[in-house]
This record gives C-alpha cells, structure tokens and sequence, in this order.
C-alpha cells in the first residue's frame, strides 16, 4: 500500500507531461511554431485564392469555398480570429465556427488552407475596436477607429497551416 501514492502519483505526472502538440520547427525558422489541422478537418479540393472570393459570391448559394492564401495576422490573445492577405492591399477577416477552435498565436506569415462559408458583413465599431485591442494595436490605433466597415468576412469551419 505505501508504493500505491507513489505510482499512482508518477502516472498522474506522465499523463500531465504528456500532451502531444503538432510543433515542428521550420527549417527557415528557429522557432518552433504549431502546424497541422485545426477545427474540422476537409477534403483538400482545388482551392481558390482570397482574391477569388468576391467575384464568387453571389446572393442564392450559400456561398461555401476552399480558400488558400497567407495569414497576415492574428488575435493575438486567443488565436480566435485571423486576417488572411486578399492580394491586393486589403484582408480578409476570418472567424472560427462558433468559436469552437483557436489558431496558433504565431501563425501569422504561415500559409494555410481554410473551408468554410464567406458572407458581406458591416462590422460595428465597437467590435473594430476590440480587434484592434486583440491584435495589439496602440491606443491611438484604437482610438482613430470611428467608423464601421462593410468587408468580405469568412466563417471558417476548418484549418490546415502548413
């Protein structure tokens, strides 16, 4: 009985210590960085660009894409959302369905393949201003936010960073 806590106490330890990530290190980079799936999991079909997706949408389908692109940016509280480049100076504002997934905090400049549905949305100022608070902006960033913006918004259901 006086080597049952003991034994006991080193599986609970090995269970604890032994949580299995996706972290690799890039062979460019010296950090290591979390790559792989994240949400649900899809068929790698041909994949459109994010430059694609507005010339695609249209009001009677529901306007569901495979999109692969760079991540420019993301929350850098959570990982809860992320802007992908759109190529042509702006981004794309990407959420997780219903909040069920996070990205990896340094994700940004990664590439990855998403699925999900893309819609037009008008974002409130307050919600801008609580982007820029995630992404890390300075208060005089999140002060000049004054206006609500109309953008292409993405609800992806799952993620592959590569």
């Amino acid at each position: 009985m006086k080597y049952l806590i003991p034994i006991v106490s080193l599986f609970l330890l090995a269970a604890c210590g032994g949580q299995s990530t996706d972290a690799t290190t890039d062979a460019t980079d010296s950090t290591a960085t979390n790559i792989g799936w994240f949400g649900e999991e899809f068929e790698l079909t041909e994949a459109i660009s994010p430059a694609q997706v507005a010339g695609l949408m249209n009001d009677s389908s529901t306007n569901e894409f495979v999109v692969e692109g760079t991540i420019q940016e993301c929350c850098q509280k959570k990982g809860c959302w992320m802007k992908v480049d759109m190529g042509n100076g702006e981004s794309m504002r990407v959420s997780f369905k219903d909040y069920e997934f996070f990205v990896p905090l340094d994700a940004a400049g990664r590439t990855m393949t998403m699925k999900g549905v893309a819609m037009y949305d008008t974002i409130d100022v307050d919600f801008l201003k609580h982007l820029a608070e995630d992404a890390n902006a300075t208060q005089a960033e999140i002060d000049a936010i004054t206006e609500p913006e109309l953008a292409i918004t993405f609800e992806a259901t799952g993620v592959l960073i590569k």
